[in-house]
């Protein structure tokens, strides 16, 4: 009897440990899938006039300024994403955002519950010549 209740328990615990990393997991990999997201609508705010002007092509750059307000909207579009720092290096764009993340079993039993997630995301503005 004492056996198989400490078997049951051992149970319980494991399927609660298994659900707890799976939704921090799934969390993960949802904010790494917008901020990857958010970097590539950034690698496309271009300078507009310079495209119309001279074509796609290597002096073709980033509007620093589209690129910050296109990470902006697609971040704003996700509850509870919060948008940490846009880098422009060149011709790559760089989104750091977090989120807060409470696990179903352990985020009752630790003080403040949730846990933060921070992910980090590049894309590269690139125009190959026409061929």
């Amino acid at each position: 009897m004492v056996l198989t209740l400490g078997f049951i328990v051992i149970c319980v615990l494991a399927v609660a440990v298994v659900v707890d990393a799976s939704a921090v997991f799934l969390e993960r990999r949802s904010l790494q899938a917008t901020a990857d997201s958010a970097a590539l609508a950034g690698a496309q705010a271009i300078d507009l006039e310079t495209y119309y002007e001279r074509g796609a092509g290597a002096r073709t750059q980033l509007d620093p300024g589209a690129v910050r307000s296109a990470v902006r909207r697609q971040i704003d579009g996700v509850g509870g994403v919060r948008l940490d720092s846009v880098r422009i290096e060149g011709s790559e764009v760089i989104v750091r955002a977090h989120t807060r993340v409470r696990p179903p079993f352990s985020g009752w039993l630790t003080p403040g519950g949730a846990r933060t997630i921070t992910v980090e995301a590049g894309a590269i503005l690139a125009y190959r010549p026409a061929s």
